[in-house]
C-alpha cells in the first residue's frame, strides 16, 4: 500500500473542521476509493509537526492555506527544503492551491498576489497539454477556488495543463513527479459556501463573496471534483 504524506498547512475555522473536517481530512476523503490503494499520514505542519525526512512517505500533498507563500514564516523554508529534496528524490508531489504556489515558488518560480483580485466560487479551466495519467480529464474541469494570490513565473520544466483568462498558470507538472492545481478539488460546495460566508467582509470584500454564492447557489452540479481525484490517484501510481 502506498504511503502518502499530507503536509496540513492551513486551518478552517472550528465550526467548519467539525462540521466538514480538516483540509486533510478531505483530500483523504476525495481520493480514497473503495480499493484502499492509499494510506494517508498528515503532519500538522502549523503544530510544528514535521516528517522525519523526505524518504517518510512514498509521496507527499501539500494542502492549501490562508497565507501567502511570500510571507516566508520559518515553516514555510522547512517545507521549501523539504519540497526540492522530494522533487530530487524523484518521489511524487502534489500541491493544491497554496499547496501549488509553495512548491512553484519552491522550485524556481515567482507568486504574487493578483492585480485581477479575488477568485471564488466555481471557476472552469481549460485542459491540454495532457500528461498521460491525466487521460481520464475532458477539455475542461470546473472545481471550486478561493484564492488571491496566483503563479506568475513558472519553475523550470514545469508544463501547463490547467488554464483560464483569470488565472494562466492554474496547473502544471514537472516529469509526471509534481503535479499542482490552484483549485480545492477537495472542497465540497456547501463547504465552499460556508467558507465563504464565515470570510465575507472579513478577510474578503462582500462583493466578491456574494457574486461568487450566486453561481455556487445555481450550478453545485458542475463541480467535477470526483475526475480530478482519479487523475490523482493516477498520478501517485504512475
Amino acid at each position: 500500500m502506498m504511503r502518502i504524506g499530507i503536509l496540513l498547512v492551513g486551518r478552517a475555522s472550528e465550526d467548519l473542521v467539525n462540521q466538514y473536517g480538516t483540509y486533510a481530512d478531505m483530500l483523504v476523503a476525495l481520493i480514497n476509493s473503495e480499493e484502499k490503494i492509499f494510506e494517508f499520514k498528515t503532519f500538522n505542519i502549523l503544530d510544528d509537526k514535521f516528517p522525519d525526512d523526505h524518504l517518510e512517505c512514498d509521496g507527499w500533498i501539500i494542502t492549501g492555506s490562508p497565507h501567502g507563500v511570500y510571507e516566508e514564516l520559518p515553516w514555510m523554508k522547512t517545507i521549501s527544503q523539504l519540497i526540492n529534496d522530494i522533487y530530487d528524490a524523484g518521489l511524487p508531489i502534489l500541491g493544491v492551491c497554496f499547496g501549488h504556489q509553495l512548491i512553484a515558488q519552491a522550485l524556481g518560480g515567482d507568486v504574487e498576489k493578483s492585480q485581477k483580485g479575488w477568485g471564488l466560487g466555481l471557476h472552469t479551466y481549460q485542459i491540454d497539454n495532457k500528461s498521460g495519467y491525466m487521460g481520464n480529464l475532458a477539455e475542461e474541469i470546473t472545481l471550486n477556488i478561493c484564492h488571491q494570490d496566483q503563479v506568475t513565473n513558472l519553475p523550470r520544466g514545469a508544463v501547463v495543463y490547467a488554464r483560464s483568462d483569470f488565472c494562466e498558470y492554474a496547473g502544471f507538472y514537472i516529469k509526471d513527479k509534481v503535479l499542482t492545481m490552484q483549485a480545492h478539488p477537495e472542497f465540497l460546495v456547501d463547504f465552499t459556501k460556508d467558507l465563504l460566508n464565515a470570510r465575507r467582509d472579513v478577510t474578503i470584500p462582500k462583493e466578491f463573496v456574494d457574486r461568487a454564492m450566486v453561481g455556487l447557489e445555481d450550478n453545485p452540479g458542475l463541480v467535477q471534483s470526483s475526475h480530478f481525484a482519479e487523475t490523482i490517484r493516477r498520478f501517485f501510481l504512475n
